[in-house]
């Protein structure tokens, strides 16, 4: 990089590297003004990319004479076969910023100047106007702001004009008006505001206009349907009112019409029929009210008619059956009624049918997908009847088939199991009738299938277990009256399983390899035989329901050792025996429902997890005692306490109890703090010299079957670490009854660590003294809310202050606790000081996420507020999570993001994003 000035001094030195005789006699010559234009770019620009690296001006001093200029061979750089002047730039997409020098004006003969894709700022510059052949200027996906710079009526010649996506405020500019050659003008995905103004109607030449993604408001002026040569509209994603103004109908070259998300409201008018030549009419997510205008089906040409989400009634009109060219038809989340016009099924070209939540009736027309076109049909939730047509996956491109929610008859098309482009099949809620056939589950692309709600019987297709890319399968809702195919948990993506009350019968089959699975429903059914005790191979698991089956045998202690599981309902079976102690240290319980069974023995208490139940959990079981159902245990029941409970027998290895309970609350923590006077362990040879014990300290939390001694031999094993942190290692130790602990050894290095072993320590030492109205409490200091100190307890307000933590940490771009803070601080203090100056706001700011740009940094501020209520000191006055979510939706955006299809299943790549920044 060097400053514009230099850039003589520089040449002449070039020139002399390459020269040294001739520089001795030579003088200083004028640098051709082209040279310095473009030199002046390389040095004033930030190119973190070096996309300049070619822009070398030494060769043309080793040539003098050389009639083809040095920079005419540069990237981005085209200059006319003539004089050797600059006639087109091309700077898109370098990553570029930095002010944009005024030498640029020495480019007089530039015809074609792109500046898109980069991260310019700031006023656009006025000198680009100098250049007055200009004939196009893009500077698309930039960050320019402020309102827009005045001047552009000087290029007399300018035919294309394109700013999409910037942050310019303020109203339209109307000086594009004066420009007679302007062909193209893309103002959208801005923050300009206000009318469109009327002269916006008096372009002579203009064929393309965009204003989409702006904060534009009035009515749609009627005078834009004087644009005679327009063919290109793109207005939405405004807020506008009124409806859509009939003298649109006198655009009759227009092939491209979008108003979409801009609050139009009002009918369609009968003119729209009037523009013969229109491709593609998306007035999606508005308020329009009314019927579709027959006269729609004068629009021979459309291939695109998207009118979903707004309030319209009536029929499909029978017309839309002619429009040959259609792909797209998308009407859904309207008030349609009647029956779908038949002729729609037999278009040749029709692709995407959507017309999802309507109370459409009668039949789908059978022949859809004979077209060998169809990629996408949703009609779900009509009242749609009769079959599946049978040739709906003709072409085999068919990727989403969503017919849930109607009246759906008779089986299932057999050439289904063949649609190996088939990604989502949604039929649930009909009544379709048969066998599910067999072949789904070896279709390669098939994530998600819902057969459930339906008449479905017979066998369950073996090959679903088989599945490779099946992720969600709900066969609930059914009539099988049979077994579970063995291999059910095998799909090695299968994440979810739901078969409730689906006339299954026999046995839960081994849960070998359901390691991926989190959920699985199997309640409502007749299911028999015990619980599998092999669920421990379903490692992810989150709920688990068998309920309302006739399951007998024990609750498997397993169940317990999961490490995620949330949900737990095995309420309505016959199970027996005790609740395995180990549950109550399962922290990650919310739900748990064994009622109605016949259990017997004490409920656990030694934890926190059952504690916090309700006794309808428990009901329905006799045999049960305890706190929790108010019902004390008889002398020849074991005690409800945890002093005289004796252990329950153990299947498999015992669970594991992990040291610091403030990642997990209750349980064992054994310290071993001291240095080399307290162990010496050695490996080899060593393993059989005498070692030194003690002096130790042991600090336990509840009654223990063991002594400090037991642990020792452990502790000199590499085999038994399993795993390592700041302040020590981590080893495994089986302890003489069969009990598997965690043992925490510090490093013996005092003078390095003896802050973290305090740490440790005092944690403990809290610990010790796990009150028992304290609540569990897993963080690090900055995170955890300050009356945790004083209280020892913990609550949803206390997740709030988190969460304010959090929130501020993603808008400063800042950890929770930084030297930066002072001593003694966090970032809650930090960002405190700095709101009390207003002008200090944009400081503290991430400007890699969007602060330099004056909207998206307004829009920061707001989310900056809600963190600071969130973690205000005094937790009565932080809002709830409710609170902050509508709180976050009202802060959220007022630029609108293009995204035509509000549900999860429709998302086709139709349209952009319209952001401003």
């Amino acid at each position: 990089m060097f400053p514009a000035i230099l850039l003589p001094c520089i040449l002449l030195a070039l020139s002399a590297l390459s020269s040294p005789a001739a520089a001795a006699a030579a003088s200083p010559a004028p640098l051709p003004l082209q040279l310095v234009g473009l030199l002046s770019l390389k040095s004033s620009l930030n190119d973190p990319r070096s996309t300049f690296r070619d822009w070398d001006p030494a060769p043309s001093f080793s040539k003098p004479d050389s009639q083809d200029p040095v920079w005419c061979t540069w990237s981005g750089v085209k200059c006319d076969s003539g004089m050797s002047h600059v006639t087109s730039l091309n700077l898109s997409r370098r990553n570029l910023s930095g002010p944009i020098p005024a030498e640029l004006r020495y480019l007089t003969g530039l015809l074609h100047l792109n500046l898109s894709g980069n991260s310019f700022e700031g006023a656009f510059p006025s000198f680009v106007f100098e250049l007055t052949e200009l004939r196009t200027i893009d500077i698309s996906h930039n960050s320019f702001n402020s309102s827009f710079t005045p001047g552009v009526s000087k290029l007399k010649f300018l035919k294309v004009f394109n700013a999409y996506s910037n942050n310019f405020s303020g109203p339209l500019p109307q000086e594009f008006v004066a420009l007679r050659y302007l062909e193209s003008l893309n103002l959208g995905g801005s923050y300009f505001e206000g009318d469109i103004p009327p002269v916006y109607g008096s372009f002579p030449a203009l064929r393309s206009l965009y204003l989409h993604g702006n904060y534009l408001e009035g009515a749609v002026p009627p005078i834009l349907g004087s644009l005679a040569q327009l063919e290109h509209l793109e207005i939405g994603y405004n807020v506008f009112n009124g409806s859509l103004p009939r003298e649109f109908g006198s655009l009759l070259n227009l092939r491209y019409l979008d108003i979409s998300v801009a609050n139009l409201s009002g009918s369609l008018p009968q003119e729209i029929g009037n523009m013969t030549r229109l491709e593609t009419l998306l007035l999606f997510r508005n308020q329009l009210t009314g019927e579709i205008p027959e006269s729609i089906s004068r629009l021979a040409a459309l291939r695109s008619l998207d009118l979903s989400e707004n309030q319209i009634t009536g029929r499909i009109p029978a017309g839309v059956a002619l429009f040959r060219n259609l792909t797209l038809l998308n009407l859904m989340k309207n008030n349609l009624s009647g029956e779908i016009p038949e002729g729609i099924g037999s278009l040749p070209n029709l692709s995407v049918l959507l017309l999802w939540n309507n109370a459409l009736t009668g039949i789908l027309p059978q022949d859809l997908g004979a077209n060998a076109n169809l990629t996408w049909l949703d009609v779900s939730t009509n009242l749609l009847t009769g079959p599946v047509p049978p040739y709906i996956c003709l072409g085999n491109k068919l990727i989403k088939l969503l017919l849930f929610s109607n009246g759906f008859e008779d089986e299932l098309p057999k050439s289904l199991v063949n649609c190996t482009s088939l990604f989502r099949l949604r039929i649930q809620g009909n009544r379709l009738r048969g066998t599910i056939p067999r072949g789904f589950g070896l279709l390669p692309n098939l994530t998600f299938a819902d057969f459930s709600g339906n008449n479905f019987s017979g066998d369950i297709p073996d090959d679903l277990g088989d599945s490779s890319a099946l992720q969600f399968l709900n066969i609930s809702g059914n009539s099988f009256e049979r077994v579970l195919p063995s291999n059910i948990w095998g799909a090695p993506n299968l994440l979810e399983f739901s078969a409730s009350s689906s006339g299954l019968v026999g046995p839960i089959p081994d849960f070998i390899g359901c390691k991926s699975l989190y959920k699985i429903e199997l309640g409502g059914n007749s299911l028999n035989g015990s619980i599998p005790w092999d669920i421990g191979h379903c490692e992810k698991l989150v709920n688990l329901n068998l309920s309302r089956n006739s399951l007998t045998g024990i609750i498997p202690w397993e169940i317990s050792t999961l490490p995620s599981i949330t949900e737990l309902d095995l309420s309505q079976n016959f199970l027996s025996g005790s609740i395995p102690s180990n549950f109550d240290n399962c922290t990650t319980l919310e739900s748990f429902n064994v009622s109605f069974n016949s259990l017997t023995g004490p409920i656990p208490s030694s934890g926190s997890v059952f504690r916090n139940l309700h006794p309808s959990s428990f009901l329905g079981n006799e045999g049960l005692c305890g706190g929790i159902l108010k019902k004390p245990c008889s002398d020849n029941t074991a005690s409800e306490y945890p002093e005289t409970r004796h252990p329950q027998p153990r299947r498999t290895a015992g669970a594991v109890v992990w040291i610091m309970a403030a990642a997990f609350g209750v349980g064992l923590i054994v310290i071993i703090a001291g240095g080399r006077q307290c162990f010496h362990s050695s490996y080899g040879n060593t393993m059989n010299q005498s070692r030194r014990v003690g002096p130790w300290k042991l600090t336990a939390f509840q009654r223990l079957n063991f002594t400090a001694e037991d642990v020792i031999d452990c502790l000199s094993m590499s085999d038994k670490i399993i795993g390592m942190g700041s302040t020590g290692t981590v080893y495994r130790a089986e302890m003489p009854n069969g009990d598997v602990i965690a043992v925490k050894k510090l490093w013996g290095r005092p003078k390095e660590h003896t802050r973290k072993r305090r740490g440790v320590l005092a944690e403990v030492d809290v610990l010790g003294n796990c009150d028992e109205s304290m609540s569990v409490i897993a963080g690090s200091y900055g995170y955890i809310a300050p009356e945790y100190a004083y209280t020892l307890q913990v609550d949803e307000k206390s997740d709030i202050y988190s969460y304010g933590v959090v929130l501020m940490e993603m808008l400063c771009g800042k950890r929770s606790v930084d030297p930066e803070f002072g001593e003694g601080n966090s970032i809650v203090d930090w960002v405190r000081s700095k709101v009390k100056t207003p002008d200090k706001n944009y400081e503290m700011l991430d400007r890699d996420i969007g602060a330099s740009c004056a909207s998206v940094r307004q829009e920061m501020i707001e989310l900056l507020r809600i963190a600071l209520l969130c973690t205000a000191s005094n937790p009565a006055d932080r809002p709830s999570m409710r609170d902050v979510v509508m709180m976050l939706q009202e802060a959220g955006p007022r630029r609108k993001l293009a995204q035509p299809f509000g549900r999860e299943d429709v998302n086709p790549p139709t349209k952009k994003t319209d952001v401003g920044c």
